[in-house]
């Protein structure tokens, strides 16, 4: 019963790399042009959220309420970006976010971990 708590936060880990691969992707479709530095600039809070989690759950001391938050807070950053040639990056990168709090829900201190 012990690897429980080990596997969810490995697959947490695995989210949020697919995450940061996702939202790498979507700042780099916004490269190439200077009137995409706007919403590239959008997603730069939302990248260094992506660290914090990662660095956050990769150690201890990892809280799965703040984590919640933290998701939600990059799932606004994605949100505020409309720019199409991102689209398909940021879809990936909402869907990441999606599993991730899904996955939080699950862990100890999650809202479902509560309800049960």
């Amino acid at each position: 019963m012990n690897s429980s708590p080990r596997l969810d936060r490995s697959k947490i880990l695995a989210g949020l790399r697919s995450l940061r691969e996702s939202l790498a992707e979507a700042r780099s479709c916004l490269m190439h042009y200077k009137d995409d530095r706007v919403d590239r600039d959008k997603l730069e809070p939302a990248a260094r959220r992506v660290d914090d989690l990662m660095l956050m759950f990769a150690g201890t001391g990892a809280d799965v309420v703040k984590g919640t938050i933290w998701i939600t807070e990059i799932q606004n950053g994605i949100d505020r970006v409309v720019n199409p040639k991102s689209a398909a990056a940021l879809q990936a990168a909402r869907i990441d976010t999606d599993s991730l709090l899904a996955a939080m829900a699950l862990e100890p201190g999650g809202d479902r971990a509560k309800a049960n």
